[in-house]
C-alpha cells in the first residue's frame, strides 16, 4: 500500500497539478510509464480529487447550502492509496515464506546463545493483536467499516490472475466472468454487490458528509470480498480519501442517535437480479456485522474536530480494545 497526498487551492477551489506537457499530460511511452509511474499516480489522484468536489457540489445541490464544497475548498486535504488484495494463493505463498523464514531464525538462534541470558527482558513487549491500524483480517480481505472522510473515490478495480513462475509468481491481467467489482455493501437491510465498468469511478459517501448533512446524506457500510472458487485471483484499486480539514468541527447538535437506523430487527431476507441476496445465512452474517460496528453516536461528541473523530474512530475500529481488533 503507497500512499501520496494532494492540496486543494483555496482560491479557485481545485486541485493543484503541475502539466508535464502543453496539453496538461504529455506524451508517454511504456519506458516512460514505469520511469514516471508516481507522477501518473498523482495526476490519477488529482483528476479523482476534483471529481470529489464535483460529486460534493452536486451533493450540496441536492441538500442544500455548501456545506460540503466548502468543507473541502477551505483547506482540505485528500490521501491517495493504491490497496492490493492477496488473493488466497499470494497468501499461501506468503505464509509458506514466513514460516521459512522463521526456521532459519529458530535454527539460527539454537547456534547462538540466548539474549535473554544477558539482558533483562521484563521491560519490553511485543505488540499485542490490536497494535496499530488493522484494516483487513488475517485472509486479506477488508473488514467491514466506514470510512470517515467526506467522500471516497476508488477507481474499477483491477484483477490479476497469478501463476506459480520457475522464481516467482508471475501475473497478468483477467476480468471476472461475473462483471462484479466485489466490493460489498450494506444498508443496513441487505447486502449488495457493486457492478461498474473499467471506466467508471465509485464514489462512496464518508462520515463527515454524513454528519455535515445532518444525516440527508447516508455514509456506506461497505466491505471487499474474495471471488469465491478463484484462489488465484488478487484485486488492485486506487482510491482517494477526500476529507475537510483537520481542524473543522463537527456538529453533533444536528445528528442523534436516534438518526442512526441500525437496528437488526429491520433486516431482510430478499434475493433479487440486482446484487442483493438473502438467506438464513447471510441473515446471520447481517447481525454480526452490526454488532460489530461502533455506533456513530458513541464516536462522535460534541466540539470535536475533525481530526478527533477521525481519532477516536480509529481507536474504537482497530486500536487497543477496538471492537473488531480480534475479528
Amino acid at each position: 500500500m503507497c500512499d501520496t497526498a494532494g492540496s486543494i487551492n483555496g482560491r479557485t477551489g481545485c486541485p493543484e497539478v503541475k502539466p508535464a506537457g502543453a496539453d496538461g499530460f504529455g506524451e508517454h511511452t511504456c519506458d516512460d510509464d514505469i520511469e514516471n509511474l508516481g507522477e501518473l499516480f498523482k495526476e490519477l489522484g488529482l483528476c479523482m480529487m476534483e471529481i470529489g468536489i464535483l460529486v460534493a457540489r452536486a451533493c450540496d445541490i441536492v441538500i442544500g447550502g455548501n456545506q460540503l464544497e466548502h468543507s473541502i475548498t477551505d483547506f482540505g486535504s485528500a490521501k491517495a492509496r493504491l490497496i492490493h488484495y492477496h488473493s488466497e494463493l499470494d497468501n499461501r505463498i506468503i505464509k509458506e515464506n514466513s514460516a521459512n523464514r522463521r526456521n532459519f531464525v529458530n535454527n539460527a538462534a539454537a547456534a547462538v546463545t540466548p539474549v535473554s541470558d544477558h539482558i533483562d527482558m521484563s521491560c519490553y513487549q511485543m505488540p499485542g493483536p490490536g497494535y496499530g491500524s488493522r484494516m483487513t483480517r488475517e485472509d486479506g480481505q477488508a473488514v467491514w467499516h466506514y470510512d470517515y472522510g467526506l467522500l471516497t473515490v476508488l477507481t474499477a478495480p483491477l484483477f490479476l490472475r497469478s501463476a506459480l513462475g520457475q522464481e516467482c509468481p508471475v501475473s497478468e491481467e483477467c476480468s471476472l466472468p461475473d462483471g462484479h467489482t466485489h466490493l460489498q455493501l450494506f444498508n443496513k437491510r441487505r447486502i449488495f454487490s457493486v457492478r461498474c465498468s473499467q471506466e467508471s469511478f465509485i464514489v462512496q459517501i464518508g462520515e463527515a458528509a454524513d454528519i455535515l448533512s445532518g444525516g440527508k446524506l447516508r455514509s456506506t457500510l461497505h466491505a471487499v470480498s474474495r471471488p469465491l472458487g478463484l484462489p488465484n485471483i488478487s484485486r488492485e484499486t486506487f482510491v482517494v480519501f477526500v476529507q475537510p480539514s483537520w481542524d473543522k468541527t463537527l456538529p453533533s447538535s444536528g445528528y442523534s442517535s436516534a438518526d442512526e437506523d441500525d437496528s437488526s430487527d429491520h433486516l431482510e431476507s430478499t434475493s433479487g437480479s440486482d446484487g442483493s441476496a438473502g438467506s438464513c445465512s447471510e441473515h446471520i452474517l447481517m447481525q454480526d456485522i452490526l454488532m460489530k460496528i461502533p455506533p456513530l453516536s458513541s464516536r462522535l461528541k460534541e466540539g470535536m474536530t475533525f481530526a478527533d473523530f477521525s481519532r477516536q474512530t480509529t481507536k474504537q475500529y482497530y486500536g487497543g480494545g477496538g471492537i473488531q481488533q480480534n475479528s
